[in-house]
């Protein structure tokens, strides 16, 4: 059985179980599914393995193409490693349940506390403390990097990516729905029965009430994670405008709190339309415009770059229907202006009554030209040669 499912695996793009639940999950998304099911689902997914829903979204939706299967797998391997390593730790650890609880409440002497969920929370917070070196905060990192060997190497990451650690172990230990997110200007925090903890010093905290703090369900974290894209390993990797878009879209869907997510889709759809306006792909830009933010103006801007792509290039006709589409009147005469010029070069310099007959297409198209320019000089000058006609 072991060696199919060994089999099974190698054909596909996923490590494993827990990988594969992960992807099919994200590929289900779809604003038109219900929200309240589809976060469920989400927690039960956090709870199994909150370490590959960011694995696999870092790998397949913000272009951390260094994540290939094979890397995955190692990194699964060294986050066994210190599962092992903290689980040795924390059974030795000499904190009994009613002292843990105890230190809790009188920092936050409201603080709603289970003794034995507390003595789990001390013992992460001791285990990660910075007195103990085995961690290192680095803004903007990835997770992979966090994911090393505690016996050889120190884990660096960023905020998000502690808390999401930290999330993962107490999983193993009790169901993820015990901890909240304290979420503020720029960063995150773990937030246990009243009591905030912050995960990059090891340490106890009380962030005030103040604009812009906010407590979400712990599964936010998968929706910041997804909107964390401002690593170094971005700024020297292109990554596809359509994957952050479509990271964005994700973390739309699944957030709590729209108004942390909703600047980052409108951004990710701007970006992405420009990325395909530069390619002159106008006809996808405008497909993905319809379905974005302001779609009206988006939709009217891509006409008006492609109407000026155009009447650069000299198509003067496509430069017409696509300046008819975005509203500008004005360069629509201009390009049947331009289109009158482009017919009178074909007369030649040495026109008399005798050939002029031979021109009859041209100055008839040259008269159409003027009419539809509305230029009053031109439709008189391309009547004064239909007379000859």
């Amino acid at each position: 059985m072991e060696v199919l499912r060994r089999l099974f695996y190698f054909f596909t793009p996923y490590t494993d179980a827990n990988e594969r639940a992960v992807g099919h999950f994200f590929k289900r998304l779809s604003e038109h599914k219900n929200q309240s099911r589809t976060r469920a689902k989400l927690l039960r997914l956090v709870q199994e393995d909150i370490a590959a829903i960011n694995l696999w979204s870092e790998y397949r939706y913000k272009g951390y193409k260094y994540l290939r299967k094979s890397q995955r797998r190692k990194l699964y391997a060294n986050l066994q490693h210190i599962a092992e390593d903290f689980d040795d730790f924390y059974t030795r650890s000499s904190r009994t349940p009613p002292t843990a609880a105890d230190r809790i409440k009188r920092l936050a002497p409201q603080a709603v506390i289970e003794p034995k969920r507390a003595v789990l929370i001390h013992a992460l917070m001791d285990y990660f403390s910075t007195q103990r070196g085995i961690y290192q905060y680095r803004d903007s990192s990835s997770f992979g990097r966090l994911l090393r060997d505690p016996t050889h190497e120190k884990l660096v990451g960023d905020c998000n990516q502690i808390v999401t650690l930290y999330i993962y172990l107490y999983s193993c230990y009790f169901d993820v729905s015990d901890l909240k997110l304290r979420v503020t200007p720029g960063h995150v925090a773990l937030h246990y029965g009243g009591i905030d903890i912050e995960t990059t010093r090891g340490a106890f905290a009380r962030y005030n009430k103040e604009k812009g703090n906010a407590l979400l369900p712990i599964e936010e974290i998968v929706s910041i994670n997804l909107l964390d894209a401002t690593d170094s390993y971005l700024s020297t990797h292109e990554v596809s405008p359509k994957d952050i878009l479509q990271s964005s879209r994700m973390a739309y869907i699944l957030s709590h709190d729209r108004s942390i997510v909703t600047n980052n889709l409108h951004s990710a759809y701007g970006r992405l339309i420009n990325s395909l306006v530069e390619r002159h792909d106008y006809s996808t830009a405008r497909r993905y415009a319809k379905d974005a933010p302001q779609r009206k103006e988006m939709v009217k801007n891509i006409w008006q770059s492609e109407a000026v792509y155009w009447y650069k290039s000299h198509h003067y006709h496509e430069a017409a229907k696509a300046f008819k589409h975005s509203g500008d009147h004005d360069m629509v005469r201009h390009c049947y202006e331009a289109l009158f010029f482009v017919e009178q070069k074909k007369l030649g310099h040495n026109l008399t009554s005798e050939i002029v007959g031979q021109y009859a297409g041209v100055i008839k198209h040259m008269r159409g030209y003027a009419k539809k320019s509305g230029n009053k000089k031109l439709i008189k000058h391309a009547d004064q040669l239909y007379k000859y006609l």
